[in-house]
């Protein structure tokens, strides 16, 4: 019962102050609690020792009788008298317990002075050396209230030891520079993405203006242009279905239980019609049982854009390859083509957003440069990797690693 009240208490009171106030209230708590041990302490030590150092030696004894001796016999001896002791200690004793009653009850007025005077002194110079203490984390919070997305690349120096307001200094630091990296990508993302689609829409636009200003025009030229359009208007599909993926992937992304081989069946048997019309071969093969942890519409994304670059840059009988293994703690799919190939210097950047390299663009014209920059992006989300591997006018490799499912 006492804890729940305490609690409440320091959820309803506590919470509304101020770290400095907090930190102030509970050293003033530590001081009173460690100043009441200290005074029960001190007075429970002097009732124990008191009467030992006071009463002790002041016990009356009577004082010791002394014997005459052996006199010669010449001298007459004198008769003696012992002398009377009266019991006056008992008086004395009374005088003296009141002396120590008065000395004890002094000794608790003292003490709680001193209680009072450590909780006072002691509170305010814990509230102004917490405020001093302190007082780098309101340069930091004021410093951070300034920061915006124009001031983003400055940092906030702390200069010390690597105490905790450095490394909170450091965490800031690093979070800024986790944010200004984002904001470029996502204005390098924008500009791409802007530039990507004006040339479709600008290729609409003049192929309607092109026939629309031609009296002349004849039903062949509207046919041209229908099929031009087609071709565009799908190119834009395509665009703006990768730009949504890049966009939603972390929020749409749902990790299930997910079997590699029935995945990539399903997608090879989508691009069949594609395999045929280029005239290539499709062939699968591998470990039937390999259980990956994911989600099965993205990663359903991720093969489909790989698998169908091996298909649109092969040649006319050749043949795509998917293998499908485990090792270690990676389940591993392949896909190997006998198509152009990938320039060395390509390489590097293949999986950049928007990046087409010169034999990309000349196969393929409706591109958008967005496919491995989305497989890339889907591989690492679910804790994968992908390399490749590509001789020029032979071949390449992709490899896909995706953790198992434990």
């Amino acid at each position: 019962m006492i804890r729940a009240l305490l609690s409440k208490l320091r959820g309803r009171f506590f919470s509304r102050l101020a770290l400095r106030a907090r930190l102030a209230l509970w050293s003033a708590i530590l001081l009173f609690g460690t100043s009441i041990l200290l005074t029960l302490f001190i007075n429970f030590v002097a009732r124990a020792s008191l009467p030992r150092v006071i009463v002790a030696p002041l016990i009356a004894t009577p004082p010791p009788v002394v014997r005459p001796t052996a006199l010669p016999e010449h001298i007459t001896p004198v008769p003696f008298e012992a002398p009377q002791f009266s019991p006056q200690p008992i008086v004395k004793g009374l005088a003296i317990q009141q002396v120590q009653q008065a000395t004890l009850r002094q000794i608790l007025l003292i003490s709680t002075g001193g209680i009072l005077l450590i909780l006072v002194v002691g509170s305010l110079g814990i509230y102004w050396l917490s405020g001093y203490g302190l007082r780098p984390v309101r340069e930091l919070a004021q410093w951070v209230t300034h920061i915006d997305a124009q001031t983003l690349e400055t940092r906030f120096a702390v200069n010390g030891p690597n105490d905790e307001i450095k490394q909170l200094a450091d965490a800031f630091n690093s979070l800024l520079d986790r944010l200004e990296e984002s904001l470029q990508q996502q204005k390098r993302f924008v500009s791409d993405a802007a530039h990507e689609l004006r040339t479709p829409l600008a290729t609409l636009r003049t192929s309607i203006e092109v026939v629309h200003t031609n009296p002349n025009a004849t039903l062949t030229d509207y046919r041209e242009m229908s099929q031009k359009l087609e071709k565009t208007l799908s190119r834009l599909e395509r665009l703006t279905e990768n730009l949504l993926l890049l966009a939603r992937a972390e929020q749409q992304v749902t990790f299930e239980e997910v079997f590699l081989w029935p995945l990539v069946e399903d997608v090879l048997s989508d691009m069949k019609p594609l395999a045929q019309l280029k005239d290539v071969r499709l062939q699968l093969d591998g470990n039937t049982d390999i259980l990956v942890r994911g989600d099965s519409s993205l990663l359903s994304s991720a093969f489909r854009n790989l698998i169908d670059n091996a298909i649109l840059y092969n040649r006319p009988g050749g043949s795509v390859k998917i293998h499908i293994a485990s090792e270690s703690k990676w389940a591993i799919t392949t896909i190997a083509d006998t198509g152009i190939g990938i320039p060395q210097e390509d390489i590097a950047s293949i999986f950049d957003r928007f990046y087409r390299g010169r034999e990309a663009r000349s196969l393929h014209r409706n591109g958008t440069g967005l496919g491995l920059a989305l497989v890339d992006h889907i591989v690492h989300l679910h804790g994968g990797e992908i390399q490749v591997e590509s001789t020029l006018d032979i071949s390449s490799t992709f490899t896909v690693r995706l953790p198992l499912k434990e």
